[in-house]
């Protein structure tokens, strides 16, 4: 097959191609090869005029590769982005890439041909992968200690308790969040009973982080109640009291659970 090298597209385009780190390759209609920058000659080893024409199989590993890579683009709806496959060059050598392309259609929508960007990058070995499992699993405990530090739990249907200890900041109570409306939507509660109790709050931030969190609380469906807020956190709290219309907050533990009841429609009484 004659082949038509062509590498002059403009001036400004040409050096923005060319100096692009990833290697660029158009191919038309048929999966012939139009269009090769520089970088794609260095990934495959191979010089422009053996690249253009040729068709974009031969810059895969094999067909099979050639076919998973276009088939995959289709299912991605004709653009896909990182995907991991392999190329190969003239002397036969592998080479991982990560690959960004496109297909490309006229005005009437007949596809004539595609784009694509090969990124070469390094798989994890054995090593690299065992310290990335490691550390997915050092993330999860993490979590799962971030759970333990601020106990949310069911203490009754449609009543659950949040126990806040320790220091507490706004990055605490940011944190908490995701993990007190993933509990309520869950379980439905209807009231949340806060207890910082054993809470040491001195963060000039945590109080509009919390204000915050009980808006969301409130928007998820559920009420909430406050027990034992220390004094210096109510000072922090005061200038908000205007967006936290009617909470109900209680200096004794008690006193914030039967309030809490009654939400739900009980009321506890003493024994004669």
């Amino acid at each position: 097959m004659e082949k038509h090298v062509s590498t002059h597209h403009g001036g400004h385009l040409e050096a923005l191609l060319n100096g692009c780190p990833d290697a660029i390759l158009a191919i038309n209609a048929e999966g012939v090869i139009v269009f090769a920058n520089k970088e794609a000659c260095k990934l495959t080893e191979r010089s422009m005029n053996e690249l253009i024409g040729e068709s974009i199989v031969e810059v895969y590993e094999n067909i099979e590769a050639a076919r998973n890579a276009n088939r995959k683009i289709y299912q991605a709806g004709g653009t896909i982005h990182d995907m991991e496959t392999i190329t190969k060059t003239k002397s036969g050598k592998s080479v991982p890439v990560r690959v960004s392309a496109s297909h490309l259609y006229d005005s009437t929508g007949k596809y004539i041909g595609g784009v694509g960007y090969f990124a070469k990058y390094r798989p994890w070995g054995g090593a690299e992968a065992q310290t990335k499992a490691r550390l997915e699993q050092a993330e999860a405990k993490l979590e799962g200690l971030k759970t333990l530090a601020n106990p949310i739990f069911e203490l009754y249907p449609g009543l659950s308790v949040m126990v806040m200890s320790g220091e507490v900041n706004a990055v605490r109570f940011e944190e908490v969040s995701s993990i007190l409306l993933n509990h309520v939507e869950k379980t439905k509660t209807q009231v949340v009973l806060i207890d910082l109790s054993n809470a040491a709050i001195y963060d000039n931030g945590a109080a509009k982080q919390f204000a915050k969190l009980v808006k969301m609380v409130r928007l998820a469906g559920a009420d909430c109640i406050i027990a034992c807020m220390p004094a210096n956190f109510a000072r922090a709290m005061e200038p908000m009291l205007a967006e936290l219309v009617s909470l109900k907050s209680y200096n004794c533990g008690n006193i914030a659970l039967q309030e809490a009841l009654k939400v739900l429609g009980y009321e506890i009484y003493k024994k004669d």
